[in-house]
């Protein structure tokens, strides 16, 4: 059997694993690993194996993923959260819709301190679901609300996904983060403005909350911010200023939550252990990923699988922007029944050689794809968020959350067409970041 034909047959083999169940860290280092064993024989697979799985997970720059995530975990321990949620509520809980805004704003700025769209759709599930439901909120309208909210963390630096995908591809982790913000505060005003008009034109799902706020109170309650505005001045502020590179600001992100733990009496050993097991648990995850995603990619390149493609699509004359539009409706469909780690990592491989080759933009590549990945958490039946919402709220059933948060996943798809039409929502940030 030929090269070509090996690589073509470990695709097949690869997809029969994963619907097998098989994690997809391992079945991409299986089929990596086994594959070239048959076209390359003992010595490189054994030589791959040696050295791929310590070489990736010893680079100094997976720093920041732990340190991010570490930052996120200690900084949902503390309240902070809670304390946004209810500032956010003085601003918005008279308006239709106003309890569902709040949980998106509060979640745009959870997101400025939190690497994790689960750990911020659980934060915020604890917070809001049962808050609006209290105050005549339709259970999966609110719970979807939720469910979409939480992706903002995918977006909005310091993002997790974001970090992985510059680590995977080489490209510039600070700028990867920044092209995050515009499409972010986009897709968080876009949101409000969806929960905004589906209360009004079914009141019945929703009802305002409370009197009307004063604005002195409202400012006075700008205040539950403020541990966010320290944290979004250090790690975002220090990256964009050039003072500090991502490494040493995510070191400092997780520093400072520590010590805004400490000021505000909220750390303990209990609150330090649980932040730090969970972040080695969710970094551990994306380590393994990495490894097998890399083990796949080398037996790809070894087959000359991605470079047929490139010289396939050439071929054809089709343009780049429709390339990468059959790229995200193929991401479409592979996200519905995979982890969102685990498609970019498994779609990267192919798609990303072609994309330099057509001359595509990296960066507002990567925005597409993290925007993909936010739309593959909400979309059955492996909608990662929406199994957290159910776990929240059990009571309300997985079609009432799906229909939820359906008006924002048509919402996600505008953002996505923005960012294709405009792609200096993307691109704007990073082109002005002190080099």
């Amino acid at each position: 059997m030929s090269v070509e034909a090996i690589g073509i047959a470990s695709g097949a083999v690869l997809l029969v694993l994963l619907m097998l169940g098989v994690p997809v860290a391992f079945s991409m280092a299986l089929v990596g690993a086994g594959s070239l064993l048959l076209t390359g024989g003992t010595d490189p697979a054994l030589g791959l194996l040696s050295t791929v799985p310590y070489a990736t997970v010893a680079s100094f720059s997976l720093v920041v993923i732990p340190m991010f995530v570490l930052m996120g975990e200690l900084v949902a321990s503390a309240g902070f959260a809670q304390q946004a949620y209810l500032a956010a509520r003085l601003w918005f809980g008279r308006l239709p819709g106003g309890l569902a805004m709040s949980a998106i704003g509060a979640s745009a700025f959870f997101a400025a301190v939190s690497g994790s769209s689960v750990a911020a759709t659980a934060t915020m599930g604890r917070l809001s679901i049962a808050e609006m439901r209290r105050h005549g909120y339709e259970g999966g309208f609110a719970a979807g609300t939720v469910v979409v909210a939480g992706t903002l963390a995918a977006l909005i630096p310091p993002s997790a996904m974001a970090v992985f995908y510059a680590l995977v591809t080489d490209q510039s982790v600070s700028r990867m983060l920044f092209a995050g913000v515009g499409p972010g505060l986009v897709s968080a005003a876009l949101f409000m403005i969806t929960a905004w008009a589906v209360a009004r034109r079914n009141p019945a799902m929703t009802s305002a909350v409370g009197k009307t706020v004063p604005w002195p109170a409202r400012i006075a309650s700008l205040r539950a911010i403020g541990p966010f505005g320290v944290l979004i001045v250090v790690v975002l502020g220090g990256i964009y200023s050039g003072l500090v590179t991502v490494i040493e600001a995510s070191a400092l992100g997780a520093l400072c939550a520590l010590l805004l733990l400490a000021v505000h009496r909220q750390l303990s050993w209990r609150v330090l252990n649980e932040a730090l097991s969970s972040s080695v648990r969710l970094s551990c995850m994306v380590y393994l990923v990495i490894i097998g995603g890399l083990l796949y990619s080398r037996f790809l390149a070894f087959a000359g699988i991605p470079f047929a493609m490139v010289d396939a699509l050439q071929g054809l004359g089709a343009s780049p922007l429709l390339v990468v539009i059959v790229m995200l409706l193929i991401m479409t469909v592979l996200g519905m029944f995979m982890d969102p780690v685990g498609m970019v990592m498994l779609t990267l491989p192919f798609f990303f050689p072609i994309v330099k080759a057509l001359g595509v933009d990296p960066i507002w590549f990567g925005v597409l794809v993290i925007l993909q990945a936010e739309l593959a958490v909400i979309t059955p039946p492996v909608g990662v968020h929406l199994f957290v919402a159910r776990q929240i709220a059990p009571d309300v059933s997985l079609n009432a959350i799906i229909r939820g948060a359906l008006p924002y996943m048509f919402c996600q798809f505008l953002i996505m067409a923005l960012v294709i039409v405009f792609p200096q929502i993307a691109l704007w940030l990073p082109g002005r970041l002190v080099s």
